[in-house]
């Protein structure tokens, strides 16, 4: 696998803006860069055999947990008998839920609904956009740094994101790319969505899968610093790139709502202003100044 440095947001554009590619690339955002690039399933798997411990390793091998002797902890077929468990009890569970006549689905199709309702599921979400891609990690750390007494904490934190190239070698070895057409995802479609499948017994997160079997060149880490999170956050708002646009429904309208600036009055009242950037950077720099009658309330970026 490879892997970027990204201290500031202009950077990642810059990437972005010279990565032509004819052929499809596929990007993912996680808040935190150590945690494995892995589906719900996968994680339960990785917390067998001591995998919930701090010092345990995710990544391919495992540090030989699943294996003793050089055989396998389990019996061959276990994997698969405990994931499609999860799928058998949300087909009987939704049965009634679906509304008159539902389209009948495909294996692909109800593990993608049961994901978009949070199954776990062995698939790995992805996005045609790397802009969407980021938006969701950067606004979780972005609510991480306000969290603590209303200013902002640049403490050296990063998010990852990832980016995977699909050319001709990609698929194969139980990975699969899922594009599923099903009517009740209008959140994934809207989000550019699409899965990956590692159906594997050995492999159980995608950076070791990709680097053991001649992948890794296809696979991308960006580490993106705290430091890009403003720019980036109203950078991607400039361009239309918020919770309306990614959760098209009352929930979206709602987390919407909550992502506005808020200011507390010397009479604790909330009032809706615009702070500029330099504002912000000014109150986070010197929060430890600010009264408790008039605390700036940081949950995310500049909305309005």
């Amino acid at each position: 696998m490879n892997r970027v440095e990204i201290n500031n947001w202009a950077d990642f554009r810059s990437w972005i803006d010279v990565d032509h590619q004819i052929l499809p690339v596929y990007w993912r955002g996680q808040k935190d860069p150590a945690w494995p690039l892995a589906s719900s399933f996968e994680r339960q798997i990785l917390r067998l055999n001591g995998g919930w411990k701090p010092e345990a390793s995710n990544v391919y091998p495992y540090g030989g947990r699943f294996e003793r002797e050089g055989k396998k902890t389990w019996e061959v077929g276990f994997y698969a008998a405990m994931r499609d468990r999860y799928l058998d009890a949300f087909k009987r569970a939704s049965s009634g839920l679906r509304g008159p006549a539902p389209a009948v689905l495909d294996t692909d199709q109800w593990w993608s609904l049961g994901r978009h309702h949070g199954l776990v599921t062995p698939l790995l979400d992805w996005t045609e956009s790397p802009y969407i891609a980021a938006f969701f990690p950067l606004s979780e750390l972005l609510q991480e740094m306000g969290a603590a007494g209303g200013s902002l904490s640049f403490g050296g934190r990063a998010v990852a994101v990832f980016r995977l190239f699909h050319n001709e070698c990609l698929e194969g070895d139980g990975l699969r790319v899922v594009r599923p057409l099903v009517d009740e995802l209008g959140r994934m479609h809207g989000q550019r969505g699409l899965f990956t499948w590692l159906d594997s017994e050995t492999f159980f997160e995608l950076e070791g899968f990709c680097d053991q079997t001649g992948r890794g060149d296809l696979l991308t880490k960006f580490i993106i610093s705290d430091q890009a999170v403003l720019d980036g956050l109203r950078d991607l708002k400039a361009h239309g790139i918020d919770r309306r646009l990614l959760f098209p429904d009352l929930d979206g309208a709602a987390e919407h709502a909550n992502t506005l600036w808020m200011y507390c009055d010397e009479n604790g009242r909330l009032t809706r202003t615009e702070r500029t950037r330099s504002e912000l950077l000014c109150r986070a720099a010197h929060s430890q100044s600010l009264g408790q009658q008039n605390i700036l309330c940081l949950n995310h970026v500049l909305y309005t």
